[in-house]
C-alpha cells in the first residue's frame, strides 16, 4: 500500500483468515516432463491453474488477516 507501483495479487479466502499472495514465475523449464499432469486444486481459476502447471507459484506478501479483524465497505467507483 505504500508503493505507487501496481502489483497483481491473488487473494485466498479461508474460513478464518484472508491470505494475500503474489505470483512468482519459475525461471527453470521442466525439460521433457508433461506438466499438464500436475494435480491442481479445481477451485482455482483456470488462469492460476495454468500458471501453476507451468512451474509458477504464489508467495505470501504479508501476515494472514484474521476475518474477525477485517471490515468490508462498499465504495462508489471513481
Amino acid at each position: 500500500s505504500e508503493s505507487t507501483r501496481l502489483l497483481d495479487v491473488y487473494l485466498f479466502l479461508f474460513d478464518d483468515f484472508l491470505l494475500i499472495t503474489k505470483i512468482k514465475r519459475n525461471k527453470k523449464k521442466y525439460g521433457g516432463s508433461d506438466t499438464s499432469l500436475i494435480p491442481v486444486c479445481p477451485s482455482l481459476t483456470p488462469e492460476l491453474q495454468s500458471f501453476i502447471r507451468e512451474g509458477g507459484f504464489c508467495t505470501v506478501l504479508d501476515q494472514p488477516i484474521p476475518l474477525d479483524r477485517l471490515m468490508l465497505k462498499n465504495i462508489d467507483p471513481v
